[in-house]
């Protein structure tokens, strides 16, 4: 089956009174509409797209298996091979995740209560259109689109099945773009490709204003709720991170990535021995970063949305120093 169905009930706010009345949203649906681009004619499509010059597409966390020998001792071509493949993964979960960020800002439109959040969250739609877009034209120049991966599947549908605005906010603007945003920085510093670097710093560009969206919407937002209702959208927040950090779904994402690795002659019986060796040290494990620690958690700080209430659970997670 090529899509899922989800039956979600959703509020429609119709809003009479067109003044605008969040004047920074209003200020940023202006920067939307001056830096809209075309995803057919701004990318250098014309351009090839040598494999040996991607570099590794491996998320915003970096490349933990840099420093394996299993990969290392491969020859070049299977190397490059491994390289393309594994790239076209991670950018299957960022073509899936922008069509939930378009899914979630149609939403948005609808529920969100003021003229200025439903104006900007409108050129947002059009912006995730373009990037599932670009990134589906890209890969295409790598291997194939690869399934969701269930985290994120979980993450996703947890935004677009919240019961407020507030949470779907939080989830994917404050949150899922951020760590979005991380991811890009790190592919365009990474690349060689005139074209993916091409694609990654336009859609980051977008992801910016998205990302602001949240932050001065929520800013104007959290005051005026009722405890009550700010308890919810921190605990929302705290699942959503809970959902991506869980090692358990972290190993079942993994098993994709090891299929891969199996199909270009990867021996994996010795991949594991090393891989086993390699994340029981506490050094290694040390110097790989946290998308979710560098890049999601300063946006919730920024918002307050991290308090003594929560503090504890983030620090479990090795989320809070």
């Amino acid at each position: 089956m090529d899509f899922e169905e989800m039956i979600i009930p959703i509020k429609t706010l119709w809003r009479f009174d067109y003044e605008s009345n969040v004047k920074a949203l209003r200020d940023l649906y202006e920067v939307a509409k001056k830096e809209q681009w075309n995803a057919a004619t701004d990318i250098p499509w014309h351009l090839e797209t040598d494999p040996a010059q991607v570099g590794e597409v491996a998320g915003p966390g970096g490349d933990p298996l840099k420093e394996f020998d299993f990969i290392s001792d491969l020859p070049e071509e299977k190397r490059i091979e491994l390289s393309k493949r594994r790239s076209a993964w991670t950018l299957s979960q960022m073509l899936h995740g922008e069509q939930g960020a378009m899914l979630c800002c149609g939403q948005l439109v609808e529920v969100v209560p003021d003229i200025d959040g439903k104006l900007y969250a409108s050129t947002q739609v059009i912006d995730e259109a373009r990037h599932v877009e670009v990134f589906h034209r890209y890969i295409q120049r790598l291997d194939r689109v690869y399934p969701l991966m269930g985290a994120l599947r979980e993450l996703l549908n947890a935004i677009l099945e919240a019961d407020m605005w507030q949470k779907k906010c939080v989830g994917m603007q404050v949150i899922a773009e951020s760590v979005a945003m991380g991811g890009f920085k790190m592919m365009k510093e990474g690349t060689n490709d005139e074209v993916l670097k091409q694609v990654v710093e336009l859609t980051a560009q977008d992801e910016a204003r998205h990302v602001s969206y949240g932050l001065i919407y929520m800013k104007e937002e959290l005051p005026k709720m009722s405890d009550e209702d700010r308890d919810e959208v921190e605990d929302f927040a705290l699942a959503a991170l809970r959902i991506m950090c869980d090692p358990q779904k972290q190993m079942e994402t993994a098993e994709p990535l090891f299929n891969i690795f199996r199909e270009v002659g990867v021996d994996m019986n010795v991949a594991m021995e090393e891989m086993q060796v390699k994340f029981a040290d506490p050094d290694f494990v040390a110097r790989q970063p946290n998308p979710f620690k560098l890049y999601a958690m300063p946006q919730l700080d920024r918002l307050g949305l991290i308090t003594d209430r929560t503090a504890p659970a983030y620090r479990e997670m090795g989320l809070r120093d």
